[in-house]
């Protein structure tokens, strides 16, 4: 059964609500960067926006979006990946517990750090009760959730999907991770400063439908999850991911990779480039919209606007200065830790 990405919305490191990255991309030297969030004043009421942490706003803005761009009143199911949930909320309540000795503490902080707020709240605004669901699989939280998104499809349950990715980044989580080396941004004389990665944050919110319109972005063909894979398994799980598109790896125009700049996490690309995915040409996007634990919601999204517009820009493209014209497919890949990986395959409509 076809599933087409019928609308995107999204709040990054990039200008938000907009595609206007894929032409005019903002670059960042910092290494963490806060999201570049809109107005919410205008798209929330102030008694809404009171209650609400700068996560869910950003939930709720984008939900909202995705869903007028496509022309959709009410998804049939609501499903969300986030690595972290609303961690500054869960930071302010155990604070709390700490300073007023696990007295006169506010519910409000415990009920919206827990991380199905997320897709809950969505269904609270739009009054939705269809299907809900909120994974939490560390960097590949947003994979599980496409891929539940696509077994309902299958399965005939649904017609449309509002699944999204969602992550912010604390103060206190920023120096955690750095200490375990996760923003380890090494921009060598070989890498353009252009490239350079940051820690960011990621708020993307997409509808997907069961039918090709005029909003439709691109198709989705299919999604492969792995754990621990061999070279055998990837090889396998390719090859199963393409056959069932009726392709092959020729027919592939880019491969679209989550490298970094770190070295703890790029040499797993580097060898899939030479081996598994050879002679393809190879794209990225982390270099915009920085890292994240749903950083790949990102992914998906910048490779759906390249295939709307049929075009990889020059930014956008690993190792060469020129982009790609005539782009009818793309293949995105992503791991976390070396540990779990997924291959997602997108096509032009």
């Amino acid at each position: 059964m076809s599933v087409y990405i019928q609308s995107v919305s999204q709040i990054s490191a990039q200008p938000p609500l907009s595609d206007t990255w894929f032409e005019a991309p903002v670059y960042h030297e910092a290494n963490r960067v806060a999201t570049l969030d809109p107005d919410f004043t205008a798209c929330l009421s102030p008694v809404q926006s009171r209650r609400m942490c700068r996560l869910l706003k950003r939930v709720i803005v984008t939900a909202r979006a995705a869903l007028k761009s496509a022309g959709v009143e009410m998804p049939d199911a609501i499903i969300s990946g986030t690595g972290l949930g609303c961690i500054d909320n869960t930071e302010k309540f155990l604070h709390s517990i700490l300073k007023n000795g696990e007295q006169y503490l506010q519910p409000t902080y415990f009920m919206q750090s827990t991380h199905n707020i997320i897709s809950s709240l969505i269904a609270i605004d739009l009054k939705c009760h269809g299907y809900n669901n909120t994974y939490v699989h560390r960097g590949v939280s947003f994979e599980h959730a496409l891929l539940d998104a696509l077994l309902q499809f299958r399965q005939q349950r649904i017609r449309t999907a509002l699944t999204g990715g969602y992550d912010e980044m604390t103060d206190y989580y920023y120096l955690f991770l750095g200490r375990l080396g996760q923003w380890d941004f090494t921009c060598t004389p070989a890498v353009s400063p252009k490239q350079k990665c940051f820690a960011g944050e990621t708020a993307v919110s997409m509808l997907l439908g069961d039918a090709c319109n005029r909003h439709s972005l691109c198709e989705i063909n299919g999604v492969e999850l792995l754990f621990r894979p061999s070279a055998a398994d990837m090889r396998r799980a390719l090859d199963t991911l393409l056959a069932q598109a009726g392709c092959s790896l020729t027919d592939v125009d880019a491969v679209m990779t989550g490298v970094n700049n770190n070295p703890q996490n790029d040499p797993v690309y580097q060898t899939a480039a030479t081996g598994l995915f050879a002679g393809r040409p190879l794209a990225q996007y982390k270099h915009l919209f920085g890292q994240s634990w749903t950083a790949p919601a990102l992914g998906i999204y910048a490779a759906a606007v390249c295939l709307r517009n049929s075009r990889i820009p020059a930014h956008l493209m690993t190792g060469r200065e020129e982009g790609l014209d005539r782009v009818r497919r793309i293949l995105f890949y992503n791991h976390y830790n070396h540990t779990s990986h997924s291959l997602t395959l997108l096509s032009r409509c």
